[in-house]
């Protein structure tokens, strides 16, 4: 039996890698289903993982996946930058099919 979520994240790393195959970018690593360590000591479950380098400089990305059937609120988001926080030198990406609550938006935005 296939898990949506897990199927969900997959198609995300590979629009990701495409974009990256297409890109003058090199592209150095994309994964799925990684654990990162953070500063606070606790690993850190990202989705997908996506390193590439330009102009010689890395740059680390966390793609976080929402599958849901609603809106993400505000609270996931928060959770995300929490995380992007603790892991630091790290940028994040939220992916959803759905859309995000305005506070949500609001609290991205500030970030």
């Amino acid at each position: 039996m296939k898990n949506e979520n897990t199927e969900y994240e997959k198609f995300a790393q590979s629009i990701y890698q495409t974009l990256l195959d297409n890109e003058d970018v090199k592209n150095i690593n994309v994964q799925h289903n990684v654990k990162i360590g953070g500063q606070s000591g606790c690993k850190h479950q990202i989705d997908v993982y996506w390193e590439f380098e330009i102009a010689n400089i890395s740059h680390k990305v966390a793609i976080e996946c929402k599958n849901y059937t609603s809106e993400i609120p505000i609270s996931k988001v928060r959770d995300f930058s929490s995380v992007l926080d603790d892991i630091g030198n790290i940028r994040g990406i939220m992916v959803t099919k759905k859309g995000f609550q305005s506070g949500a938006l609001k609290f991205a935005k500030s970030k």
